[in-house]
């Protein structure tokens, strides 16, 4: 087994805060479209899509470029303006966007996070959505796994230790693929591993206790799936030029 995911996040399209400041999030996503080239089996984007008015446009043009793609909602989605576009997966919830999907060596599962929160029904979808042998994925907005920065002092996952716990009683591990926070990351937790992907749009500032922005860099991820092990790839574009990093 082979199998590439190419995790994108926090695109912002319409966004002021980056477009203020010079950036053109729309542009960064043609990009990174065209830097993948097509290598993908898959590609995920976990929230933050964009304004209203830019949400015909991103569906068109990411439907273009990879028909069945995935999405899970961010803080600045709404449910009901997204799934106009939507097309691609049936939901689980009634008002919410999650789902899952597994091949023959993971599970993957996608949450919906948009309000902040994971929702009571959807901690009760996912205590029965990790009983599988199969190594699980997740897909969401927020981190599960906070630390001391000022998105996660800010704008954390409300109830992240109900989903943490929810997902330590897995019977095998677990890598989470988030955003949000518009800046790199990796840790782990017990049986749980996660990864945050940088912003399409803007980055803040993973040093410090406030939110300070910055529009030099944007960047996605490269998921490798092998039978037995994950390999991730940061790509991370500064000033035009893209470069791979491992982790």
């Amino acid at each position: 087994m082979l199998h590439t995911i190419i995790h994108i996040t926090d695109t912002h399209l319409g966004d002021p805060t980056a477009l203020d400041r010079g950036a053109d999030p729309k542009a960064n996503l043609e990009a990174i479209l065209e830097d993948i080239a097509g290598n993908a089996d898959d590609i995920v984007i976990t929230g933050d899509l964009g304004s209203t008015e830019d949400l015909p446009w991103f569906f068109e043009k990411m439907q273009a470029y990879k028909p069945g793609f995935k999405i899970t909602l961010g803080n600045h989605d709404t449910f009901s303006e997204v799934m106009e576009y939507y097309k691609n997966t049936p939901t689980s919830g009634n008002d919410e966007l999650y789902y899952s999907r597994e091949d023959e060596f993971y599970k993957y599962i996608f949450l919906d996070s948009s309000s902040g929160t994971v929702s009571s029904p959807q901690l009760e979808w996912l205590k029965n959505e990790i009983n599988t042998l199969k190594k699980i994925i997740v897909f969401i907005h927020h981190p599960v796994l906070g630390f001391t920065t000022g998105m996660d002092m800010i704008y954390p996952l409300q109830n992240r230790e109900a989903v943490n716990e929810i997902l330590q009683h897995s019977r095998n591990e677990v890598t989470i693929f988030c955003g949000h926070y518009h800046m790199p990351d990796k840790r782990q937790d017990g049986k749980i591993t996660q990864y945050i992907t940088p912003s399409v749009a803007f980055q803040v500032n993973k040093n410090s206790k406030t939110i300070e922005i910055n529009t030099s860099s944007f960047a996605y991820r490269i998921i490798t799936l092998e039978e037995n092990s994950i390999h991730t790839k940061l790509v991370t574009n500064f000033y035009d030029y893209f470069s791979k990093k491992t982790g």
